[in-house]
């Protein structure tokens, strides 16, 4: 049921798919569904909830810095947050367009977004201290600006109509420019 989704949603907008549609994909009974979950929605929640894990562990290269220089650790988890998104398209696409109007999706996308945001944050707060980074705008805001930029660029990249972003792949050196010049200053290259 969750990969018959995930399949649906390349073509399917979340508000125009049925549950029948589910099934018939699925090749599974309404009993059957009900199960395991409540709603179609229920369905995107638990994908995503899955999903934010991998990403989470793929993204590490950014936290986990080792010898590699900020940019070389931005570039890096950056470059793989474009390909987890791509990996994901459809399932990422409807989180993005519809954690507004769903209260369980809005709770967990928020939430990603949260600890993500914490993450960057205490890598601004550390590079600080260290001296690496200048002083500047609060970590915490600073880091939520970044994550949420890359959301949305992420999603417009993706649904297209910008030339500029014609896509997800062409955003990673503008994303690391972005992060490694907000975050070290203008002088990082």
């Amino acid at each position: 049921m969750l990969a018959a989704t995930t399949e649906l949603l390349e073509t399917v907008p979340l508000a125009d798919l049925s549950v029948a549609q589910i099934l018939e994909a699925a090749a599974v009974g309404r009993t059957s569904f009900y199960e395991h979950f409540s709603s179609k929605d229920d369905v995107v929640v638990k994908l995503l909830r899955s999903v934010s894990t991998d990403i989470a562990r793929e993204i590490e290269p950014m936290f986990a810095r080792g010898e590699r220089t900020p940019q070389e650790a931005f570039h890096e988890g950056l470059t793989r947050l474009i390909r987890m998104w791509e990996r994901y398209a459809p399932l990422m696409v409807t989180g993005s367009v519809e954690w507004p109007a769903i209260p369980e999706l809005r709770r967990l996308w928020l939430r990603i977004h949260a600890d993500l945001t914490r993450r960057i944050a205490a890598v601004i707060l550390a590079d600080r201290e260290s001296g690496l980074a200048p002083p500047g705008a609060e970590p915490e805001a600073l880091a939520a600006a970044l994550v949420w930029s890359t959301e949305r660029a992420l999603l417009v990249s993706r649904t297209g109509g910008v030339p500029a972003l014609p896509r997800p792949e062409a955003l990673v050196e503008p994303l690391t420019q972005l992060y490694v010049r907000a975050i070290y200053g203008p002088d990082r290259s």
